[in-house]
């Protein structure tokens, strides 16, 4: 299988291509600035006998988002998987968050999404695929960075229900991943405090892996959000 990953440079993105890669799925790592630790993961993947590349893209602009796929199938010769991983974040108080900042969030977080899984699914109507939505608790519950990171992520759940729906007769699903409290550099910027966890800790970017395998292989699961938030049962 083709795996597209967004921002997969760094953070969880990163995590999922590594972890793609060792379990034999061809990976294609997007970047937007971060070449060298783009290089990097590849070089570190080479060992696997899947194929691995690097290719950079503003997936927040159209133009780059069809580039970036029509560049995996000329490469890897299909996309079967798309993981809308690209995303960005800041802690902004309501009374200091503006039009600009509001606007900038929604276009990183969910028009690159549409943008990218435009791009994307019309390859995968033969055969079936996957389109993968990173999304937050922050959908459901507000959450604690801005108003514009809670709307972008509910938006993000909304236009996968509406790919799950439309696109079922092309043996096509759109799933979302919903992970909270898991290592991030936009987490580690907060610095939360972690000794009133369940765990005591955060959750690791490997840990999300398991809900992208099952996605992966199971093609009756569409529509639905997987949270993976042990901090959810805080008393």
């Amino acid at each position: 299988m083709v795996v597209l990953i967004t921002g997969a440079s760094r953070g969880i993105g990163r995590a999922l291509a590594a972890a793609a890669a060792r379990e034999g799925h061809d990976v294609v790592v997007n970047y937007l600035k971060s070449a060298v630790l783009a290089d990097t993961l590849v070089s570190e993947l080479a060992c696997f006998p899947s194929r691995v590349i690097a290719i950079q893209a503003d997936v927040g602009v159209g133009g780059e988002a069809k580039r970036l796929v029509e560049t995996t199938v000329e490469r890897l010769g299909r996309i079967d998987c798309v993981v809308n991983n690209a995303g960005t974040g800041a802690l902004i108080p309501l009374d200091e968050l503006d039009e600009a900042s509001f606007a900038r969030t929604l276009q990183v977080n969910l028009i690159s999404a549409f943008l990218v899984s435009q791009a994307a699914w019309p390859h995968m109507k033969m055969n079936g695929g996957r389109l993968v939505f990173l999304s937050s608790g922050a959908a459901r519950t507000g959450g604690g960075l801005s108003a514009a990171y809670a709307a972008s992520k509910a938006g993000v759940e909304g236009l996968m229900h509406y790919y799950a729906t439309t696109l079922r007769p092309y043996r096509i699903t759109a799933n979302a991943i919903a992970p909270t409290l898991v290592e991030s550099d936009l987490m580690n910027r907060m610095a939360p405090k972690t000794t009133g966890l369940p765990l005591g800790r955060l959750g690791r970017a490997d840990e999300i892996w398991p809900a992208l395998r099952m996605i992966i292989e199971t093609e009756y699961l569409t529509g639905q959000t997987i949270h993976i938030d042990a901090g959810r049962y805080m008393t």
